[in-house]
């Protein structure tokens, strides 16, 4: 049996949006002004053929792209222009301008966007969730993504102090700490050591990040 614990859902419907002519953005999540997590947001994105976004600058700042439907192609001038696959992720350090460019002539690209208040390393991560289905794939700074079979279960255990972690349903439906999630819903948990989570339909799709605390300097 599972303790119950502490915990908030965000459905879709009640993650805001930002809607452009190039583009369109769900804010999944947003630390607040009193949280001190390195994560600062998670986004959706989805780009419009042809089109660019722009990222925000910052020197101590990194940010983790993970494509999700279509290839990308990532620009600034000390990486050039690179390309990132479905089955990949980059970590892009944001100490200068750079963009996302959707390369594909008729076709909307889909991706996520994790913002972190620390400098990261920039790296090309695979992430082949089809090719390793039903485990958890490490995506680079304590967060994770999987796709599973209905009825497969799985678990995660928290490293970090404060024991807190943001869930993110991509596709499908799954049953998260004996809460149900359907797809694009959010959970934050609070102080847990452990997340069970079943898969409640077929190559659903699951992230997870884990909110580590900023250490304090003394």
């Amino acid at each position: 049996m599972i303790t119950q614990t502490e915990g908030r859902i965000i459905l879709s419907e009640m993650q805001p949006h930002t809607q452009t002519p190039t583009f369109h953005k769900t804010h999944i999540w947003d630390k607040s002004d009193t949280q001190d997590y390195v994560l600062e947001y998670v986004e959706k994105v989805l780009l419009l053929p042809n089109s660019t976004l722009s990222l925000p600058v910052s020197s101590t700042h990194s940010i983790l792209i993970i494509p999700y439907i279509g290839d990308l192609l990532v620009e600034n001038t000390r990486v050039g222009q690179k390309s990132i696959e479905e089955n990949q992720s980059f970590t892009l350090q944001a100490d200068i301008y750079s963009e996302i460019l959707n390369p594909y002539q008729d076709e909307i690209v889909t991706f996520f966007i994790a913002k972190y208040s620390t400098v990261l390393a920039e790296e090309l991560n695979d992430i082949s969730i089809q090719a390793s289905k039903n485990q958890l794939m490490p995506i680079s700074t304590s967060s994770w993504i999987g796709q599973f079979d209905g009825r497969q279960k799985g678990e995660l255990s928290l490293s970090n102090n404060h024991k807190d972690v943001l869930v993110y349903v991509v596709d499908g439906a799954f049953e998260v700490q004996d809460r149900l999630l359907h797809a694009e819903d959010a959970l934050l948990l609070n102080s847990v050591d452990m997340v069970d989570f079943e898969a409640l339909s077929n190559e659903a799709i699951l992230l997870f990040f884990e909110l580590v605390l900023h250490t304090k300097r003394g």
